[in-house]
């Protein structure tokens, strides 16, 4: 099994085979120590363990490196190679561009932008599946929201978690004028925010929080832990702009997914 696989069904909950896992891991150059930093475990059966993340940072850059990709057959099957063994060599961009109506794939290396379109001078990243395939509905949601949000110039990306923040992607970033984050409210939402400022360094770069969230974050039923309170004072104290939304979860001791924003 792929390590963004193992990742995943750890995301979700499901046991897995810890030691096949950590033996990927090691392969990878990650000890023990490293590795039980990032995740506890509970023996369940003879091979399976149910895993929890103790440490959501770390946890996002192994996403981020261990990326999955699984949206089409063909698209797998011209990606996946060896990506089980090894870190991905390119990282990979599913982008609406402007005025298309189809998405594209766009392709990330060290040596540059592989694309077959025009990139605009905006992006707008959106964290999660649905809110991407609905685009339409995403972006006037945020028309509605955003009385000066418009789709000049702009292409729609879709953030697979927190894969977008690939190391390999940072040159498809600067090149925009402007970059513009719909992530969720949670610790996930804000480590993915927080990579891609750190790698990029851009100038321009803002989390969009919709005026509505105060009453989503409200009626939310994702109760906020005391366990995610050392991070979010870390994301308060590190990322000025992250400190709107982060009252609002404090305050409302709640976190938010972003399908809520998409029509019944």
């Amino acid at each position: 099994m792929q390590i963004s696989k193992y990742l995943g069904n750890i995301k979700s909950g499901k046991p897995i085979n810890f030691d096949s896992f950590r033996k990927q891991l090691h392969h990878q150059g990650y000890d023990d120590q490293t590795i039980l930093r990032i995740f506890s475990t509970q023996k369940i059966s003879n091979s399976h363990y149910q895993v929890s993340i103790i440490d959501e940072e770390r946890f996002a850059l192994l996403q981020a490196d261990f990326p999955d990709y699984a949206i089409t057959n063909r698209v797998s099957a011209a990606l996946a190679g060896d990506s089980h063994k090894h870190p991905v060599s390119q990282a990979m961009i599913i982008l609406w561009p402007n005025r298309h109506n189809h998405p594209v794939v766009v392709l990330n290396d060290a040596g540059g932008i592989k694309t077959s379109v025009t990139l605009g001078q905006r992006l707008l990243i959106i964290e999660n599946q649905e809110n991407f395939v609905q685009k339409n509905e995403s972006l006037a949601f945020l028309k509605q929201q955003f009385a000066d949000f418009n789709e000049e110039g702009l292409d729609v990306a879709w953030g697979a978690g927190n894969a977008i923040s690939n190391r390999l992607n940072k040159a498809f970033f600067n090149q925009y004028q402007q970059v513009d984050c719909l992530l969720d409210l949670d610790i996930g939402g804000l480590t993915t925010f927080a990579n891609i400022y750190d790698l990029t360094g851009h100038q321009r770069i803002s989390f969009l929080l919709p005026p509505c969230a105060d009453e989503q974050l409200k009626n939310s039923k994702i109760d906020l832990q005391n366990a995610h309170l050392p991070a979010l004072r870390k994301f308060r104290d590190n990322y000025p702009t992250l400190r709107p939304a982060i009252e609002l979860m404090i305050h409302h001791k709640k976190m938010l997914e972003q399908e809520i924003y998409l029509p019944d």
